[in-house]
């Protein structure tokens, strides 16, 4: 599933394939119309741009002659989209061997490629209901690249065939991941995909993994998307609900959803505080097990505290578990830290000021 790709949905950029000779693009073109033409799809000039625009998020003035490469939340995609042909292609290149493929067309020697493109095409711009029920048995890929990265989800079978076949998370391409949790076209911009997202939520194994890539690598996606922090903490806050739906009460020893929960918090603990100070956003799982996890770490934690030894005088606090991150404070040499967290070469510590952040391991010395 989900191979490198190429158009930007939602706040999308598009750029032309420069590299490909624009007599081959159009040679390729000519023959995929004619394929199309032969078994009876054509579309018009204005389903084209509606759809584009609807379903895709692409205005038909920023599509440029010859194919358009399509990023999808700034990563490369599989797919290219032709404003002449007014098709979608699947591939970056341009076919091999174009005169014997033109052949084989004429003969209506079989070839499966454009067999899977002809159905693509179908779906997309007329619902056709024989190529769906198609690429629903025969190309769960394709299905599933079609209800992830481009939000279709127009037939149930088409996005339930997609739902059975989504496994494991190790198998999920970068480019693939923002979509899963939010909408890419321009009118619903990070809009949570909570009819997606419910449907999944019976794989607990893929929701633990969604949920902590999103937790772990917040501030990179924030950076490279400008999605706002308070709209990716939402999303983050939302999965760990969805974890708790249908639990009429859980063990808090052994529940998926209630670890995940703790090693979110152990790890990015201005979760926590975050998620408090916006009212859990009106989840009521959060808020109870947030609430219950908070009174077991007050039973249990017995404080350890810890002395700043730096050769510079001083170490920074710093916010997230890096040198590049921001400088909450400096902490002078000889003080005292209560130490939160131990784990890995960046410790988690509060400053006398009851600043909260990350100190590396070298600048502190245990009482």
């Amino acid at each position: 599933m989900m191979k490198p790709f190429l158009i930007l949905l939602s706040f999308v950029f598009f750029s032309c394939s420069g590299k490909q000779d624009e007599k081959m693009v159009e040679k390729e073109t000519e023959i995929i119309e004619s394929y199309f033409t032969h078994h009876k799809f054509k579309n018009t000039k204005e389903n084209f741009d509606k759809v584009n625009a609807n379903l895709l998020g692409i205005k038909p003035d920023k599509l440029q002659n010859g194919y358009n490469n399509v990023l999808i939340f700034n990563e490369a995609t599989n797919y290219q989209i032709s404003k002449e042909g007014k098709y979608i292609k699947i591939g970056n290149d341009i076919l091999p061997d174009l005169d014997n493929v033109k052949a084989d067309i004429k003969s209506n020697k079989d070839y499966p490629y454009f067999e899977e493109l002809l159905s693509l095409n179908k779906i997309i711009y007329q619902n056709d209901l024989i190529s769906i029920l198609s690429v629903a048995s025969k190309n769960t890929d394709l299905a599933i690249d079609w209800v992830v990265l481009f939000n279709y989800e127009k037939n149930e079978t088409l996005f339930n065939s997609a739902i059975r076949n989504i496994q494991n998370w190790d198998d999920i391409e970068q480019s693939s991941r923002l979509s899963f949790v939010f909408y890419n076209s321009t009118t619903n911009v990070f809009k949570i995909r909570e009819k997606l997202l419910q449907k999944l939520k019976s794989k607990d194994s893929f929701l633990y993994a969604l949920t902590t890539y999103f937790a772990d690598n917040k501030d990179n996606i924030i950076k490279k998307n400008d999605i706002p922090d308070s709209t990716l903490q939402k999303a983050i806050a939302y999965l760990l609900q969805l974890g708790f739906e249908g639990k009429e009460s859980i063990d808090i020893q052994s529940d998926k959803t209630y670890l995940l929960l703790n090693n979110v918090y152990v790890s990015h603990p201005e979760l926590k505080d975050s998620f408090q100070k916006n009212k859990y956003y009106g989840y009521p799982s959060l808020e109870k097990y947030s609430k219950d996890y908070g009174l077991i770490q007050e039973d249990n934690q017995e404080k350890v505290y810890s002395r700043i030894v730096d050769p510079d005088g001083f170490t920074n606090l710093r916010k997230d578990k890096n040198t590049s991150s921001q400088i909450l404070q400096k902490i002078n040499t000889g003080e005292q830290v209560e130490v939160l967290d131990q784990n890995g070469d960046w410790w988690l510590v509060v400053s006398k000021e009851g600043k909260k952040g990350y100190v590396h391991k070298s600048r502190i010395k245990a009482e």
